[in-house]
């Protein structure tokens, strides 16, 4: 049997694609933190790929930005970054499920990270939106699910749409694990005269 997946939510996970010298991961360990709940901790600056010597990260992301919105939603309209920050997780800290207002799409980077996941969460599985009946699952998958873990390793990097909560489970290792976030949003022109929808953003 052919499935065509008609309305999927396009989760972009590259695995292994982009390490940090010594050097420029202490830039990031060294930016001021904020703590917040569950232990975690937010760098204050929230354009931290504008310092210099995070360029090629910050060119990194954004060409990976770029492909995903080319390559995997298949439109051309231009995108550009919005902000950018760090967060770090000491043992046993978590991100709580959220989602980026403002914001086409975002990125997370795991700049330092053993074994860990990313979660994604949703209101409702696809079944369940024409029919809010409760299904007995036999597998669980991406029709009859509302949630959906992602394993991620250091030097792994995730596109999302911004729209979509996400938070992170508890960092279980003992060393902090360490990401770099950013958002984008869309530029230019959008629609046109004939649909009385242009638009300059």
């Amino acid at each position: 049997m052919k499935l065509l997946n008609l309305k999927p939510i396009p989760i972009a996970h590259a695995k292994n694609v982009y390490h940090l010298d010594k050097k420029k991961l202490e830039v990031i360990k060294k930016t001021k933190y904020i703590t917040r709940y569950n232990g975690l901790c937010v760098s204050e600056n929230v354009s931290l790929l504008e310092d210099k010597s995070l360029a090629p990260l910050k060119k990194f992301i954004v060409q990976q930005a770029k492909e995903y919105v080319l390559g995997v939603l298949g439109i051309k309209d231009q995108i550009y970054l919005t902000q950018s920050w760090s967060t770090l997780n000491p043992t046993e800290a978590f991100h709580e499920a959220h989602e980026h207002p403002n914001t086409f799409i975002s990125a997370v980077y795991y700049a330092q990270c053993k074994n860990s996941h990313l979660r994604f969460y949703l209101n409702t599985s696809s079944i369940r939106e024409g029919f809010n009946f409760e299904y007995t699952i036999d597998k669980f998958n991406v029709y009859n699910s509302n949630m959906w873990t992602l394993p991620v390793k250091e030097g792994d990097i995730v596109l999302f749409p911004g729209h979509i909560r996400h938070g992170s489970l508890a960092n279980k290792s003992s060393d902090p694990r360490i990401i770099v976030g950013a958002n984008f949003f869309i530029k230019g022109k959008l629609g046109s005269n004939e649909q009385v929808s242009l638009i300059t953003i």
